[in-house]
């Protein structure tokens, strides 16, 4: 039987609409990645798509997207699995651990019964079946039927040898029978409670064709069984089964839609696509250099739509393939992240605990506050070797971006261009991987200098010069590997790196003459009295506040050098380790938890990145004021590498193991010089019960808000440039009045402004 071929001109097209504008103070938003898509169907004229992260769905004529995850109403993260009733809206959700979402219309039902099952039985589940009211569960215990009316498992049947658990891969009925894909071949048993219960009546069918031994998938199609094992396909056919097709390589998708059977595997990361009409039907074979690793398939109307595990949906139409996904960075962020010029900037590249590099080829993203753009191998072919993005660096004249590969050295984006500059002018090889040119760390001073920390090189920091020259340094104290990363400029224009793995931290000032190295100072930072003081040498993040402060990160909490110009004096300047008041408790800050990450906002807080979540602390450190977590927010993950403040609106961007999610905080930078005050929401809508916000206002700022006689309401002091209110006077009373004046000075009362806030009643 010779295939039909149709090789198709494809496309990498993303139609975005991100539909997730800037959240109102105190809410979230999320910026998971779509591309990673392992089922699809049609649900009334709706395309669903299902992903790691969520699931979504577009609608082909308006080219709208809905974004469904734990940001808004999804009960977990690591969805593994989708399945939905042909006969109606329902669909369930199944997640990494076990945990199971049933959802009908848009209410969320969340079924948590495998996931707190306490068994030493393995409860990973594998697919789902929808038989009346009920939803069978192929699992490596045996099959769960789960009553999606009662919303809960009625019962659990076991296959195996003397009703031990077997892995049950998919069912199927048919003729009221039941069949199992199971690890020891096909087995069947009579579809009533009394056969399915007891394990003598599940009997294993073979003959022909089909061999015993393990299968992977079962399905009806027109009254005909199909089963799956590896790379080949059986069907039964007038009581004998019968080989229908076997591409020689692992089939990853097998689907019946509209009386069809598709069939999808890979090639080398090229996908191929089968569609039989018919069982006796030569197979319609599209190759489609768009499609990777395809998952899922199925019809709607004349057009394929195929799951790829890298781009998203994959929409065939005539002689075009698109990539459909919603706007999203094209991976996790792992790497370092910044602000800069209004936009955040995160790498995607992947190290481990011991600093070996784990091939991530993401590249690097950038969000303008409204959408994502990728910037690695799928957007720009310069990029198709280089790997690893774990640093990032803005110029802050030029606005260029500096990436920084662990291996693979530099690339410079200006505007949309990417240059890759050639490193052995200036990076040095790695000692220990001499064709490894690492850069671990990068930043600018002011006077547009790119200092970087070289991994690994015998000259480890160097400096690129504005004119393009560069200057290479030897750092004056051991350490092992030679081991250098995150590098801060502080505004004296000192250079602060961290060195991994329990080496410390390190301080430099080379009295801004690069060049002349006679006047260059040092100091190391390590753990306990007489050599820093740090609470541990294993420093993982490091960031100056507003007062100049050095906060420094480590696995066994924080520590704060605030010596001004002692830096360099060992007996005059040791970290400090600040003491928390949290309840009626005090104690070291964050004690001994791993701190990865801190940034500051606009009224000086920190924000802090944890294993246990996100903390939001006082300025000087000595007050929790919020904690986030999985348990009491939206957050994706307890697990928190990197924290980047939008220093203009606020927005705190968490990058977690599970993706990027943003929370709008309260406080935003102050201005400087006299600008227009912004009050938002303005006019108030009736019944509003959120925060109301004055924007453009000086560090410090006192707020009033006044009746139009004067009478005051209430009153408060900035939170870097911006002012809250919930729209309550001091007794927590909504006010009668419909108009307010809005007066505000600064701390030296030189600087006055004044607006009003209308309320629609």
């Amino acid at each position: 039987m010779k295939p039909l071929c149709f090789f198709f001109i494809s496309c990498l097209i993303s139609l975005a609409v991100f539909a997730q504008p800037l959240p109102p103070i105190g809410q979230w938003r999320e910026h998971v990645p779509f591309n990673n898509a392992f089922y699809v169907y049609n649900q009334q004229n709706l395309i669903v798509g299902a992903t790691p992260f969520g699931f979504f769905t577009f609608n082909p004529a308006n080219k709208e997207f809905q974004r469904k995850t734990k940001m808004n109403g999804l009960s977990d993260v690591g969805l593994k699995l989708m399945s939905n009733d042909p006969l109606s809206k329902k669909m369930l959700l199944v997640y990494e651990n076990n945990n199971i979402d049933l959802i009908n219309g848009d209410v969320v039902s969340n079924i948590p019964d495998v996931l707190l099952k306490n068994t030493q039985a393995d409860k990973t589940i594998n697919n789902a079946c929808w038989i009346g009211n009920d939803v069978f569960l192929s699992a490596n215990l045996g099959i769960i039927a789960v009553n999606t009316e009662k919303k809960e498992i009625r019962d659990t049947y076991r296959t195996g040898l003397n009703g031990s658990g077997e892995n049950i891969f998919q069912v199927a009925l048919q003729n009221n029978v039941l069949y199992a894909a199971t690890a020891s071949g096909l087995k069947k048993a009579s579809f009533n409670p009394v056969a399915l219960s007891d394990f003598n009546a599940w009997i294993l069918e073979s003959g022909q064709a089909l061999l015993p031994g393990k299968c992977d998938a079962v399905l009806d199609w027109n009254g005909k069984l199909i089963v799956k094992k590896q790379d080949s396909v059986f069907i039964k056919n007038d009581g004998k089964w019968e080989l229908l097709y076997a591409p020689k390589y692992q089939v990853s998708a097998i689907n019946i839609t509209n009386n069809k059977l598709l069939l999808a595997y890979s090639v080398n990361n090229n996908g191929v696509v089968l569609v039989f009409s018919s069982p006796s039907s030569i197979p319609q074979t599209f190759s489609i250099p768009l499609i990777s690793f395809p998952l899922s398939c199925t019809i709607v109307d004349d057009t394929i739509w195929v799951a790829d595990k890298n781009n998203g949906l994959i929409r065939l139409n005539g002689t075009a393939a698109e990539s459909i996904k919603p706007n999203a960075p094209d991976g996790i962020a792992s790497g370092e992240g910044i602000y800069a010029n209004g936009n955040i900037w995160a790498t995607a590249g992947t190290i481990n605990q011991f600093w070996q590099p784990q091939q991530n080829r993401n590249g690097f993203f950038r969000f303008d506050g409204n959408s994502w753009k990728s910037f690695n191998k799928n957007s720009f072919s310069t990029l198709d070797t280089i790997m690893d993005f774990i640093s990032i660096a803005a110029d802050p004249a030029s606005g260029n971006i500096y990436a920084g590969s662990f291996g693979d050295g530099l690339v410079e984006l200006s505007g949309e261009k990417i240059n890759i500059l050639n490193q052995k002018n200036f990076l040095s090889p790695s000692l220990q991987n001499p064709g490894k040119y690492i850069v671990s760390g990068l930043t600018f001073d002011e006077q547009q200098n790119l200092w970087i920390s070289n991994y690994g090189a015998n000259q480890n920091l160097l400096v690129r010069k504005k004119d393009g020259t560069s200057k290479k340094f030897t750092i004056p104290f051991p350490h092992q590997d030679n081991a250098v990363g995150k590098i801060l400029v502080d505004n004296a224009s000192r250079k602060w790196i961290i060195s991994p793995n329990g080496n410390g931290l390190f301080c430099f000032d080379d009295k801004e003459t690069i060049d002349q190295t006679n006047d260059d100072q040092w100091r190391y930072f390590r753990q306990g009295r007489g050599n820093g003081n740090l609470p541990s040498s294993n420093v993982l993040s490091i960031k100056e506040d507003r007062n100049g402060f050095i906060w420094v990160g480590t696995d066994k909490g924080i520590g704060i050098i605030e010596c001004g110009d002692d830096v360099f004096s060992a007996s005059a300047c040791e970290a400090t380790l600040p003491v928390v008041q949290q309840d009626n408790f005090a104690g070291l800050l964050f004690g001994d938890e791993a701190v990865y990450d801190i940034d500051v906002d606009g009224a000086n807080r920190k924000w802090i990145a944890t294993n246990n979540g996100a903390w939001l602390v006082s300025a000087d450190g000595q007050k929790v004021i919020s904690r986030f977590t999985q348990a009491n927010s939206p957050l994706l993950s307890n697990k928190i590498h990197q924290i980047v403040v939008h220093e203009k609106t606020g927005e705190v961007f968490f990058f977690t193991q599970n993706g990027i999610c943003s929370f709008r905080g309260t406080a935003v930078e102050p201005v400087s010089q006299k600008q227009k005050l912004i009050v938002f929401p303005n006019p108030v809508p009736p019944n509003f019960n959120g925060t109301i916000a004055i924007k453009n206002l000086p560090e410090n700022a006192w707020v009033k808000i006044t009746e139009l006689d004067g009478k005051l309401v209430y009153q408060t002091r900035s939170l870097g440039g911006q002012a809250i209110w919930n729209g309550r006077t001091y007794k927590g009373e909504k006010p009668n009045s419909n108009v307010f004046l809005v007066l505000v000075s600064d701390e030296y009362n030189t600087m006055q402004l004044s607006t009003k806030i209308f309320f629609i009643k």
